[in-house]
């Protein structure tokens, strides 16, 4: 059951946040690959996975990522996902990462703001859509990319930008909802 789908993956030094959505099938961002695209691993209950395939989801920063199976984790209960589906305003949000370093998986609770189109990283090269902004009282960081965004027990997105001009962490992060067909 969830948190233990909660998966960081590594490439050297650069690393990212994921999700099981079954033994040897990896929810998480695109954009890690586009700096990373060989060599890296898939950690979860100190076991590490081979990366067999990387899929992106063209127009989004969803990758799928398949591995090597997790057979420690075979009997567990994944995480639902909610495809084609944005919450209510307001609606209580919480982001899960390794951002920050992290050794363990930090919960990130906020309220969801909205959705828009479309958002785009400061470089133009990452673009989120579907995109929805959530307001996280304990702010996303950079680490956190591609963890699972849930609302009501569901994955609802991955994810994906931090809003920080200048350096400074406005609290306000950039989650790319999962378009219909997305996982299938």
């Amino acid at each position: 059951m969830f948190p233990a789908s909660l998966v960081r993956i590594s490439s050297g030094a650069a690393y990212c946040s994921g999700t099981l959505l079954d033994p040897e099938t990896v929810l998480t961002c695109a954009h890690f690959f586009r700096e990373h695209p060989t060599g890296a691993t898939v950690k979860a209950h100190g076991a590490i996975r081979t990366i067999r395939q990387v899929t992106t989801v063209p127009g989004t920063d969803i990758a799928i990522v398949t591995v090597r199976p997790f057979r420690k984790l075979s009997g567990e209960t994944f995480p639902r996902i909610v495809e084609g589906a944005a919450p209510r305003i307001g609606t209580p949000a919480v982001t899960f990462g390794f951002g920050g370093r992290a050794r363990r998986m930090q919960a990130r609770p906020g309220l969801w703001l909205g959705t828009i189109p479309m958002a785009m990283s400061r470089s133009r090269a990452t673009r989120v859509r579907p995109a929805g902004l959530v307001f996280n009282t304990k702010p996303a960081v950079k680490g956190d990319s591609g963890g699972p965004v849930m609302v009501g027990g569901r994955i609802v997105g991955v994810q994906s930008l931090i809003l920080d001009p200048f350096g400074k962490n406005l609290r306000v992060a950039t989650v790319n909802l999962l378009p219909e067909g997305t996982v299938r």
